[in-house]
């Protein structure tokens, strides 16, 4: 993708209209709903962006190795993600315990958010993951050994970083907070969709904070390829559609269509399912996703 297109990410939070249904194609098959965002944020002025300091959080993060829950590389990212949100963030949490995956094995994950004006009732959330894969599967050489996951993971962090030095630099006027799932990536490929996404799983159920709200979410996973395009995921069209429409017509405003298009993508049971089914906060997924591929997705 456009390193320029990065910037997208920051606009959700910045609108006070509402938005137009575009017309989502996907063969013979269109939406006509004209929607409008409920209880719309205050319209703040757009922050910067510095696509290579994103790059360099993606670099930093790959440089620690395959970050599988419970590895030392895993382990050495943590405290780096910590120490990096905590020299941004008013506040920073660690939501640590183990999950049990497929395999019927304990496993450690580490959730890790920091937020920004965490008095606010007024809040929107941003969230990735960090973990990555234990075994490469696409990978033609060699399947079994972990990924390095510098798109699946390392991508939609290294934005949240620089999203966060970005506030701190320029202070929100309402509450953030950008989630780092853990255990997101150690799921049966063909097995239940409830092996996956054990960290947001987690969170959703008892998050970090008794009671938690947010206006509304957006999640990034996959989001650093080259050229990569993101159609509009079916579940977030499910739960979030109006917020969809907004993210899409906004980043085709400023330019960026031919990333941001109007085609429906897969059903991706991805963190935001069960941010929406479990928690109930409206989430929406940005991630890259080719139904002409094997997998449905692009690079890892």
């Amino acid at each position: 993708m456009k390193k320029r297109a990065l910037a997208l990410l920051l606009f959700p939070y910045l609108w006070s209209c509402s938005p137009k249904d575009p017309s989502v194609d996907n063969g013979n098959d269109s939406d006509s709903l004209t929607t409008e965002v409920k209880d719309p944020i205050k319209k703040m002025e757009p922050i910067g962006f510095n696509e290579d300091s994103a790059y360099y959080f993606i670099e930093r993060q790959v440089k620690f190795g395959p970050r599988v829950p419970g590895s030392a590389s895993h382990g050495k990212a943590g405290l780096w993600l910590v120490s990096v949100l905590k020299s941004y963030c008013d506040t920073v949490y660690e939501q640590k315990g183990t999950v049990v995956n497929f395999k019927n094995q304990n496993i450690p994950f580490n959730n890790i958010i920091g937020s920004f004006n965490p008095q606010s009732k007024d809040r929107i959330m941003l969230s990735a993951h960090w973990d990555t894969r234990p075994q490469a599967d696409e990978d033609k050489l060699n399947p079994g050994a972990p990924a390095d996951g510098a798109n699946d993971g390392a991508s939609g962090v290294g934005v949240l970083l620089e999203i966060a030095r970005q506030l701190s630099m320029n202070r929100p006027g309402l509450g953030i907070d950008l989630v780092l799932f853990d255990a997101e990536d150690g799921g049966d490929r063909r097995g239940s969709s409830e092996s996956w996404c054990l960290g947001s799983q987690y969170w959703s159920k008892t998050p970090h904070v008794p009671n938690y709200r947010a206006k509304f979410g957006i999640l990034l996973d996959m989001v650093g390829a080259k050229d990569a395009t993101f159609p509009m995921e079916l579940h977030s069209l499910d739960f979030a559609r109006d917020y969809v429409y907004f993210v899409w017509q906004t980043a085709q405003s400023l330019g960026y269509g031919k990333y941001f298009i109007n085609d429906k993508g897969g059903m991706i049971t991805d963190d935001h399912y069960y941010i929406n089914t479990i928690l109930g906060v409206r989430t929406l997924d940005i991630i890259q996703y080719n139904a002409g591929t094997a997998s449905g997705f692009g690079d890892f």
